[in-house]
């Protein structure tokens, strides 16, 4: 999957593996590229699924995972279906190991900000209900707050309406002033002195990435 053409082709092998057992008409049947989540009336009728994916290619195999505590994990979510409905909420996988960009490092503040909001809509976003959407959320907070994020009950809201684009009138007659981003302190100390020299109305601060180091090899 380190390709970028690895999907597709992953997508378009699947359509034939996944035919017989969709020929069998399960209860229910999706797929992410090569991630499948197959439900069955009966456990008999869910093995011979099982098989029939592993019969379709010498050098293919899928693996099976079971339902732990009536939750079966799929992607990044546990799915339980009961009496013919499906529940659904966030999860992290075992191997995880709930690393994020540490609150103190030297990112910009709104792409640490974005971090955590990402997390939590995310977590919202794939929870069926107020119960599961609670539990979502207190797992987002517990992999947040050892990388130095306390997260508030005012992050769980609904984010709020964007305005919309309005084009920058006072700062375009601004004379850009380009420099790569180091801190957030550094940025503001720039600012600072550009004010105190009297450059704050005809100088605009432009912050870019930093060179990475393939860019400065190539």
């Amino acid at each position: 999957m380190g390709q970028r053409l690895a999907p597709v082709l992953a997508i378009a092998y699947m359509l034939k593996i996944e035919k017989p057992v969709l020929d069998r008409r399960p209860v229910l049947y999706c797929r992410y590229v090569d991630d499948c989540f197959i439900a069955c009336s009966t456990q008999k009728e869910m093995d011979i699924c099982f098989v029939l994916l592993n019969s379709q290619a010498d050098n293919m195999r899928f693996t099976g995972e079971k339902p732990n505590d009536t939750w079966l994990p799929f992607l990044n979510m546990q799915v339980q279906l009961e009496r013919g409905f499906l529940r659904t909420k966030w999860c992290r996988k075992p191997t995880d190991k709930d690393i994020l960009v540490h609150s103190r490092s030297a990112h910009p503040r709104k792409i640490k900000r974005a971090i955590t909001a990402n997390m939590i809509r995310t977590a919202k976003m794939v929870s069926s209900g107020g119960q599961e959407q609670v539990e979502s959320v207190e797992l987002a907070r517990k992999v947040a707050l050892p990388n130095g994020y306390p997260l508030r009950d005012q992050h769980y809201g609904r984010p709020p309406q964007r305005k919309p684009h309005e084009p920058r009138t006072e700062n375009s007659e601004k004379v850009p002033f380009c420099l790569p981003f180091v801190s957030d302190s550094v940025s503001l100390d720039v600012r600072t002195a550009l004010r105190k020299c009297g450059l704050g109305d005809t100088v605009r601060v432009v912050e870019g990435s930093p060179r990475n180091l393939k860019q400065r090899l190539v």
